[in-house]
Protein backbone atom coordinates (compact mmCIF):
# COMPACT_ATOMS: atom_id res chain seq x y z
CA UNK A 1 0.00 0.00 0.00
CA UNK A 2 1.18 3.52 -1.08
CA UNK A 3 1.99 5.33 2.53
CA UNK A 4 1.05 8.34 0.56
CA UNK A 5 -1.90 7.85 -0.60
CA UNK A 6 -4.99 8.80 0.74
CA UNK A 7 -6.24 5.33 2.33
CA UNK A 8 -3.37 4.88 4.03
CA UNK A 9 -3.16 8.39 6.00
CA UNK A 10 -7.15 7.99 6.73
CA UNK A 11 -6.64 4.52 8.09
CA UNK A 12 -3.23 6.20 9.91
CA UNK A 13 -5.28 8.95 11.78
CA UNK A 14 -8.27 6.25 12.43
CA UNK A 15 -6.06 3.48 14.01
CA UNK A 16 -4.10 6.22 16.12
CA UNK A 17 -7.77 7.50 17.16
CA UNK A 18 -8.72 3.92 18.19
CA UNK A 19 -5.96 3.75 20.22
CA UNK A 20 -6.13 6.73 21.86
CA UNK A 21 -9.82 5.91 22.39
CA UNK A 22 -9.07 1.98 23.92
CA UNK A 23 -6.23 4.28 26.55
CA UNK A 24 -8.86 6.54 27.33
CA UNK A 25 -11.22 4.28 28.03
CA UNK A 26 -9.25 1.76 29.50
CA UNK A 27 -8.18 5.12 32.28
CA UNK A 28 -11.69 5.48 32.73
CA UNK A 29 -12.31 1.74 33.72
CA UNK A 30 -9.32 1.86 35.63
CA UNK A 31 -10.89 5.16 37.65
CA UNK A 32 -14.03 3.67 37.94
CA UNK A 33 -12.85 0.49 39.24
CA UNK A 34 -10.83 2.83 41.65
CA UNK A 35 -13.93 4.63 42.77
CA UNK A 36 -16.39 1.68 42.87
CA UNK A 37 -13.86 -0.16 45.03
CA UNK A 38 -13.72 3.09 47.55
CA UNK A 39 -17.47 3.44 47.49
CA UNK A 40 -17.83 -0.69 47.99
CA UNK A 41 -16.10 -0.14 51.07
CA UNK A 42 -17.31 2.57 52.79
CA UNK A 43 -20.56 1.03 52.42
CA UNK A 44 -19.11 -1.97 54.27
CA UNK A 45 -17.72 1.14 56.89
CA UNK A 46 -21.64 1.93 56.99
CA UNK A 47 -23.14 -0.98 57.75
CA UNK A 48 -20.25 -2.25 59.65
CA UNK A 49 -20.27 0.72 62.23
CA UNK A 50 -24.36 1.08 62.26
CA UNK A 51 -24.32 -2.94 63.20
CA UNK A 52 -21.85 -1.97 65.65
CA UNK A 53 -23.87 1.11 67.67
CA UNK A 54 -26.93 -0.98 67.18
CA UNK A 55 -25.23 -4.24 69.16
CA UNK A 56 -23.76 -1.50 71.98
CA UNK A 57 -27.76 -0.45 72.16
CA UNK A 58 -28.93 -3.73 72.71
CA UNK A 59 -30.91 -3.43 69.32
CA UNK A 60 -29.20 -5.50 67.07
CA UNK A 61 -31.30 -6.53 63.57
CA UNK A 62 -34.07 -8.83 63.46
CA UNK A 63 -33.50 -9.99 60.01
CA UNK A 64 -29.81 -9.83 59.45
CA UNK A 65 -30.22 -10.17 55.58
CA UNK A 66 -32.12 -7.68 55.35
CA UNK A 67 -30.35 -5.26 57.10
CA UNK A 68 -26.92 -5.89 54.58
CA UNK A 69 -29.26 -5.44 51.71
CA UNK A 70 -30.06 -1.70 52.79
CA UNK A 71 -26.27 -1.19 52.47
CA UNK A 72 -26.15 -2.73 48.81
CA UNK A 73 -25.12 -5.85 50.57
CA UNK A 74 -26.38 -9.25 49.20
CA UNK A 75 -25.49 -12.59 50.34
CA UNK A 76 -23.30 -14.47 48.10
CA UNK A 77 -25.67 -17.93 47.07
CA UNK A 78 -22.92 -19.42 44.77
CA UNK A 79 -20.95 -22.09 46.96
CA UNK A 80 -18.04 -22.45 44.27
CA UNK A 81 -17.65 -18.36 44.37
CA UNK A 82 -17.74 -18.39 48.06
CA UNK A 83 -14.75 -21.31 48.09
CA UNK A 84 -12.89 -18.74 45.45
CA UNK A 85 -13.42 -15.78 47.24
CA UNK A 86 -12.58 -17.21 50.74
CA UNK A 87 -8.84 -18.95 49.68
CA UNK A 88 -7.96 -16.36 47.01
CA UNK A 89 -9.33 -13.16 48.17
CA UNK A 90 -7.40 -10.23 50.12
CA UNK A 91 -8.55 -9.50 53.42
CA UNK A 92 -8.65 -5.74 53.45
CA UNK A 93 -9.75 -5.48 56.97
CA UNK A 94 -10.99 -7.43 59.79
CA UNK A 95 -12.60 -6.76 63.31
CA UNK A 96 -14.10 -8.58 65.81
CA UNK A 97 -17.90 -7.89 67.28
CA UNK A 98 -20.35 -9.26 69.43
CA UNK A 99 -22.13 -10.86 66.08
CA UNK A 100 -18.64 -12.68 65.35
CA UNK A 101 -15.71 -11.80 62.96
CA UNK A 102 -16.73 -9.17 60.48
CA UNK A 103 -13.78 -9.24 57.23
CA UNK A 104 -13.84 -7.87 54.14
CA UNK A 105 -12.43 -9.41 51.41
CA UNK A 106 -11.09 -8.16 48.19
CA UNK A 107 -11.75 -10.54 44.81
CA UNK A 108 -11.47 -10.06 40.97
CA UNK A 109 -11.82 -5.86 41.98
CA UNK A 110 -15.14 -7.04 44.07
CA UNK A 111 -15.46 -6.34 47.75
CA UNK A 112 -16.86 -8.83 50.05
CA UNK A 113 -17.71 -9.17 53.50
CA UNK A 114 -17.48 -12.35 55.56
CA UNK A 115 -19.94 -12.34 58.76
CA UNK A 116 -18.77 -15.64 60.67
CA UNK A 117 -20.20 -16.04 64.12
CA UNK A 118 -21.27 -18.59 66.29
CA UNK A 119 -24.78 -18.25 65.16
CA UNK A 120 -24.37 -17.06 61.43
CA UNK A 121 -22.05 -16.92 58.91
CA UNK A 122 -22.46 -15.50 55.38
CA UNK A 123 -20.49 -14.28 52.73
CA UNK A 124 -22.19 -10.68 51.28
CA UNK A 125 -21.12 -9.02 48.27
CA UNK A 126 -21.21 -5.31 47.20
CA UNK A 127 -23.58 -4.39 44.50
CA UNK A 128 -23.01 -0.92 43.98
CA UNK A 129 -20.84 -0.34 41.03
CA UNK A 130 -22.15 -2.84 38.72
CA UNK A 131 -24.10 -0.69 36.81
CA UNK A 132 -21.69 2.42 36.72
CA UNK A 133 -19.09 -0.07 34.69
CA UNK A 134 -21.88 -1.22 32.51
CA UNK A 135 -22.68 2.05 31.58
CA UNK A 136 -18.83 2.30 30.72
CA UNK A 137 -18.09 -0.57 28.54
CA UNK A 138 -21.70 0.00 26.89
CA UNK A 139 -20.06 3.54 25.71
CA UNK A 140 -17.04 2.27 24.63
CA UNK A 141 -19.06 -0.73 22.57
CA UNK A 142 -20.77 2.60 20.92
CA UNK A 143 -17.63 4.72 20.50
CA UNK A 144 -16.39 1.95 18.62
CA UNK A 145 -18.80 1.59 16.32
CA UNK A 146 -19.08 5.49 15.52
CA UNK A 147 -15.58 5.27 14.62
CA UNK A 148 -15.96 2.10 12.68
CA UNK A 149 -18.87 3.88 10.49
CA UNK A 150 -16.99 6.98 9.80
CA UNK A 151 -14.15 5.20 8.93
CA UNK A 152 -16.03 2.69 6.14
CA UNK A 153 -17.77 5.94 5.55
CA UNK A 154 -15.36 7.86 4.27
CA UNK A 155 -13.15 5.11 2.55
CA UNK A 156 -16.32 4.57 0.75
CA UNK A 157 -16.74 7.78 -0.36
CA UNK A 158 -12.83 8.45 -1.58
CA UNK A 159 -13.23 4.87 -3.13
CA UNK A 160 -14.13 6.64 -6.90
CA UNK A 161 -10.81 8.32 -6.77
CA UNK A 162 -9.23 5.31 -7.45
CA UNK A 163 -11.40 4.94 -10.64
CA UNK A 164 -11.32 8.86 -11.31
CA UNK A 165 -7.43 8.11 -11.20
CA UNK A 166 -7.62 5.42 -13.91
CA UNK A 167 -9.91 7.68 -16.10
CA UNK A 168 -7.48 10.47 -16.50
CA UNK A 169 -4.32 8.63 -16.69
CA UNK A 170 -6.39 6.57 -19.95
CA UNK A 171 -7.57 9.95 -21.34
CA UNK A 172 -4.02 11.27 -20.71
CA UNK A 173 -2.57 7.76 -23.03
CA UNK A 174 -4.86 8.72 -25.63
CA UNK A 175 -8.36 6.80 -25.05
CA UNK A 176 -11.01 9.24 -25.81
CA UNK A 177 -13.78 6.87 -25.05
CA UNK A 178 -12.76 7.18 -21.24
CA UNK A 179 -16.34 7.85 -18.58
CA UNK A 180 -15.94 9.01 -15.06
CA UNK A 181 -19.51 10.01 -14.40
CA UNK A 182 -20.54 9.16 -10.17
CA UNK A 183 -24.23 9.30 -8.67
CA UNK A 184 -23.31 11.35 -5.26
CA UNK A 185 -23.46 15.17 -3.88
CA UNK A 186 -20.28 15.04 -2.63
CA UNK A 187 -17.16 17.28 -3.73
CA UNK A 188 -15.47 14.22 -5.52
CA UNK A 189 -19.26 13.41 -7.28
CA UNK A 190 -18.52 16.71 -8.62
CA UNK A 191 -15.22 16.88 -9.69
CA UNK A 192 -15.80 13.65 -11.50
CA UNK A 193 -19.19 14.71 -13.25
CA UNK A 194 -17.02 17.86 -13.87
CA UNK A 195 -14.22 15.81 -15.64
CA UNK A 196 -16.53 13.53 -17.74
CA UNK A 197 -18.25 16.72 -19.21
CA UNK A 198 -14.45 18.04 -20.06
CA UNK A 199 -13.53 14.89 -21.65
CA UNK A 200 -16.42 14.71 -23.90
CA UNK A 201 -16.16 18.54 -24.90
CA UNK A 202 -12.42 18.22 -25.52
CA UNK A 203 -13.32 14.49 -27.42
CA UNK A 204 -15.96 16.22 -29.57
CA UNK A 205 -13.34 19.51 -30.06
CA UNK A 206 -10.86 16.82 -30.87
CA UNK A 207 -12.84 14.49 -33.25
CA UNK A 208 -14.30 17.61 -34.68
CA UNK A 209 -10.98 18.83 -35.82
CA UNK A 210 -9.73 15.44 -37.17
CA UNK A 211 -12.80 15.24 -39.29
CA UNK A 212 -12.34 19.28 -40.49
CA UNK A 213 -8.81 18.24 -40.86
CA UNK A 214 -8.91 14.95 -43.39
CA UNK A 215 -11.61 16.64 -44.94
CA UNK A 216 -9.56 18.92 -46.31
CA UNK A 217 -6.80 16.62 -46.86
CA UNK A 218 -9.51 14.36 -48.78
CA UNK A 219 -10.63 16.88 -50.84
CA UNK A 220 -6.86 18.36 -51.79
CA UNK A 221 -6.54 14.80 -52.99
CA UNK A 222 -9.11 14.54 -55.69
CA UNK A 223 -7.56 17.91 -57.93
CA UNK A 224 -3.66 16.68 -57.50
CA UNK A 225 -5.06 13.71 -58.59
CA UNK A 226 -6.53 14.63 -61.74
CA UNK A 227 -3.65 17.50 -61.93
CA UNK A 228 -1.65 14.25 -62.08
CA UNK A 229 -3.35 12.65 -64.64
CA UNK A 230 -3.70 15.81 -66.94
CA UNK A 231 -0.19 15.97 -66.20
CA UNK A 232 0.41 12.58 -68.36
CA UNK A 233 -1.16 14.70 -71.61
CA UNK A 234 1.56 17.28 -71.80
CA UNK A 235 4.11 16.24 -74.75
CA UNK A 236 6.86 17.97 -73.64
CA UNK A 237 8.89 15.50 -71.81
CA UNK A 238 10.40 17.66 -69.60
CA UNK A 239 7.37 19.63 -68.53
CA UNK A 240 5.85 16.48 -67.79
CA UNK A 241 8.20 15.44 -65.47
CA UNK A 242 8.33 18.69 -63.74
CA UNK A 243 4.06 18.44 -63.05
CA UNK A 244 4.06 15.13 -62.38
CA UNK A 245 7.26 15.12 -59.48
CA UNK A 246 5.18 18.68 -58.75
CA UNK A 247 1.74 16.51 -58.08
CA UNK A 248 3.83 13.22 -56.46
CA UNK A 249 5.45 15.47 -53.97
CA UNK A 250 1.90 17.93 -53.07
CA UNK A 251 0.63 14.58 -52.28
CA UNK A 252 3.61 13.24 -50.01
CA UNK A 253 2.84 16.80 -48.54
CA UNK A 254 -0.79 15.48 -47.71
CA UNK A 255 0.70 12.51 -46.24
CA UNK A 256 2.99 14.32 -44.70
CA UNK A 257 0.02 16.58 -42.74
CA UNK A 258 -1.94 13.21 -42.23
CA UNK A 259 1.01 11.69 -40.10
CA UNK A 260 1.42 15.13 -38.06
CA UNK A 261 -1.91 15.19 -37.53
CA UNK A 262 -2.17 12.26 -36.30
CA UNK A 263 1.16 13.04 -34.29
CA UNK A 264 -0.28 16.29 -32.45
CA UNK A 265 -3.60 14.25 -31.44
CA UNK A 266 -1.46 11.56 -29.92
CA UNK A 267 -3.60 8.93 -31.93
CA UNK A 268 -0.87 7.19 -34.30
CA UNK A 269 0.24 3.67 -33.74
CA UNK A 270 3.50 2.95 -34.17
CA UNK A 271 4.27 0.22 -36.56
CA UNK A 272 8.49 -0.65 -35.88
CA UNK A 273 10.34 -2.88 -38.00
CA UNK A 274 14.02 -3.20 -38.63
CA UNK A 275 15.55 -0.97 -41.94
CA UNK A 276 18.32 -0.16 -43.46
CA UNK A 277 19.75 3.73 -41.79
CA UNK A 278 20.74 4.74 -45.46
CA UNK A 279 16.75 3.18 -47.13
CA UNK A 280 15.63 6.18 -44.32
CA UNK A 281 17.86 8.46 -44.66
CA UNK A 282 17.09 8.54 -49.10
CA UNK A 283 13.41 8.50 -48.34
CA UNK A 284 13.92 11.62 -46.00
CA UNK A 285 16.36 13.44 -48.73
CA UNK A 286 13.26 12.61 -51.58
CA UNK A 287 10.64 14.53 -48.91
CA UNK A 288 12.77 17.57 -49.46
CA UNK A 289 11.26 18.26 -53.05
CA UNK A 290 15.22 19.13 -54.08
CA UNK A 291 15.67 18.61 -57.77
CA UNK A 292 18.76 15.67 -58.09
CA UNK A 293 21.09 18.44 -58.41
CA UNK A 294 20.44 20.76 -55.29
CA UNK A 295 20.30 17.80 -53.33
CA UNK A 296 23.68 16.03 -54.21
CA UNK A 297 25.69 19.65 -54.33
CA UNK A 298 23.54 20.89 -50.77
CA UNK A 299 23.13 17.74 -48.62
CA UNK A 300 26.74 15.82 -47.97
CA UNK A 301 26.05 12.31 -46.96
CA UNK A 302 28.57 10.67 -44.49
CA UNK A 303 27.69 7.36 -43.44
CA UNK A 304 30.54 5.06 -41.73
CA UNK A 305 28.02 2.51 -41.81
CA UNK A 306 24.92 1.28 -42.54
CA UNK A 307 23.39 -0.39 -39.58
CA UNK A 308 19.93 -1.70 -39.16
CA UNK A 309 17.40 0.61 -36.95
CA UNK A 310 13.88 -0.44 -35.64
CA UNK A 311 11.68 2.60 -36.36
CA UNK A 312 8.38 3.09 -38.20
CA UNK A 313 9.84 4.01 -41.69
CA UNK A 314 7.24 6.99 -41.92
CA UNK A 315 7.68 8.87 -38.47
CA UNK A 316 11.34 8.09 -39.05
CA UNK A 317 11.70 9.76 -42.23
CA UNK A 318 9.63 12.52 -41.29
CA UNK A 319 12.22 13.50 -38.14
CA UNK A 320 14.63 13.40 -40.73
CA UNK A 321 13.55 15.64 -43.48
CA UNK A 322 12.42 18.30 -40.69
CA UNK A 323 16.18 18.57 -38.95
CA UNK A 324 17.19 18.64 -42.84
CA UNK A 325 15.01 21.10 -44.15
CA UNK A 326 15.95 22.83 -40.85
CA UNK A 327 19.28 23.10 -41.34
CA UNK A 328 19.31 24.06 -45.18
CA UNK A 329 16.63 26.75 -44.65
CA UNK A 330 18.70 28.96 -41.45
CA UNK A 331 22.68 27.60 -42.63
CA UNK A 332 24.40 30.51 -43.90
CA UNK A 333 25.71 28.62 -47.06
CA UNK A 334 22.61 27.02 -47.64
CA UNK A 335 24.10 23.12 -47.46
CA UNK A 336 23.82 20.34 -44.55
CA UNK A 337 25.88 17.42 -43.51
CA UNK A 338 24.39 14.66 -42.40
CA UNK A 339 26.53 12.02 -40.83
CA UNK A 340 26.10 8.81 -38.28
CA UNK A 341 28.70 7.73 -35.85
CA UNK A 342 28.51 6.08 -32.44
CA UNK A 343 25.24 5.27 -33.19
CA UNK A 344 24.16 8.98 -33.80
CA UNK A 345 23.22 10.24 -36.62
CA UNK A 346 24.38 13.88 -37.11
CA UNK A 347 22.73 16.94 -39.13
CA UNK A 348 25.55 19.54 -39.20
CA UNK A 349 24.75 23.35 -40.73
CA UNK A 350 26.90 26.51 -40.52
CA UNK A 351 25.19 29.30 -38.83
CA UNK A 352 24.94 32.44 -36.16
CA UNK A 353 24.09 31.01 -32.69
CA UNK A 354 20.33 30.67 -31.65
CA UNK A 355 18.51 33.70 -30.41
CA UNK A 356 16.88 31.86 -27.66
CA UNK A 357 17.52 28.44 -25.86
CA UNK A 358 17.34 25.29 -27.70
CA UNK A 359 14.10 24.41 -25.18
CA UNK A 360 12.63 27.35 -26.85
CA UNK A 361 12.64 25.91 -30.30
CA UNK A 362 11.24 22.32 -29.35
CA UNK A 363 7.45 23.92 -28.74
CA UNK A 364 4.86 24.46 -31.03
CA UNK A 365 4.22 27.25 -33.55
CA UNK A 366 7.81 28.34 -32.37
CA UNK A 367 9.74 30.21 -35.36
CA UNK A 368 11.53 33.32 -36.21
CA UNK A 369 11.39 35.59 -38.47
CA UNK A 370 15.41 36.56 -39.53
CA UNK A 371 16.56 36.52 -42.92
CA UNK A 372 12.80 36.52 -44.09
CA UNK A 373 12.30 32.87 -43.33
CA UNK A 374 8.97 31.62 -42.72
CA UNK A 375 6.91 28.60 -41.25
CA UNK A 376 4.76 27.24 -39.06
CA UNK A 377 7.36 26.53 -36.29
CA UNK A 378 6.52 22.83 -36.26
CA UNK A 379 9.81 21.24 -36.89
CA UNK A 380 11.43 20.35 -34.10
CA UNK A 381 8.52 20.29 -32.01
CA UNK A 382 7.68 17.30 -34.50
CA UNK A 383 10.84 16.25 -34.32
CA UNK A 384 10.93 15.87 -30.60
CA UNK A 385 7.75 14.46 -30.84
CA UNK A 386 8.77 11.10 -32.89
CA UNK A 387 12.08 10.50 -31.34
CA UNK A 388 10.17 10.56 -27.53
CA UNK A 389 7.68 8.01 -29.06
CA UNK A 390 10.79 6.34 -30.20
CA UNK A 391 12.18 5.94 -27.34
CA UNK A 392 15.04 8.12 -28.44
CA UNK A 393 16.90 11.34 -27.59
CA UNK A 394 17.56 15.05 -29.96
CA UNK A 395 20.68 16.01 -28.72
CA UNK A 396 21.64 19.32 -29.99
CA UNK A 397 25.41 21.19 -29.39
CA UNK A 398 26.47 24.50 -30.85
CA UNK A 399 30.18 24.86 -32.08
CA UNK A 400 32.74 26.75 -33.94
CA UNK A 401 29.33 28.48 -35.17
CA UNK A 402 28.23 25.27 -36.64
CA UNK A 403 24.64 23.58 -35.23
CA UNK A 404 24.64 19.58 -34.78
CA UNK A 405 21.45 18.17 -34.29
CA UNK A 406 21.77 14.25 -33.18
CA UNK A 407 19.31 11.47 -33.01
CA UNK A 408 20.39 8.96 -30.30
CA UNK A 409 19.35 5.37 -31.90
CA UNK A 410 20.78 4.05 -28.40
CA UNK A 411 18.76 6.06 -25.82
CA UNK A 412 16.24 3.69 -25.17
CA UNK A 413 18.50 0.90 -24.35
CA UNK A 414 20.70 3.23 -22.17
CA UNK A 415 17.57 3.88 -19.64
CA UNK A 416 16.87 0.43 -19.58
CA UNK A 417 20.39 -0.35 -18.57
CA UNK A 418 20.48 2.34 -16.23
CA UNK A 419 17.09 1.02 -14.87
CA UNK A 420 18.63 -2.45 -14.46
CA UNK A 421 21.76 -1.27 -12.82
CA UNK A 422 19.98 1.00 -10.06
CA UNK A 423 17.68 -2.20 -9.11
Amino acid sequence: MNRHSLNSRITFIFSFTFILICLLFLLLAKMQTRYNLENMQERQFQAINYLFRLYQNNTPPRDLEAFFRHFGLKQVENRNLMVSVLEDGEISFHRMTQLGSLSSIVYNNRFYLLVDGASVRILLENQSGKQANDFLWVGFALALVLLMSMYVSIIKSISPLKELSGSIRRFASGDMDVECKIDGKDEIAEVANEFDKAVKKIRDLIRSRQLFLRTIMHELKTPIGKGRIVSEMVESVVEKNRLVGIFERLDLLINEFSKIEQLVSRSYALEKKEYPLMLVVEQATDLLMLEEEQLYSRVNICLESNPLIVVDFGLMTLAIKNLLDNGLKYSDDKKVRLSFTKNMLCISSSSKPLEYPIEHYYEAFTTTASKGKKGMGLGLYIVKNILELHGFELRYRYKNEIHKFCIDFKMKEKKRKKRNSEI
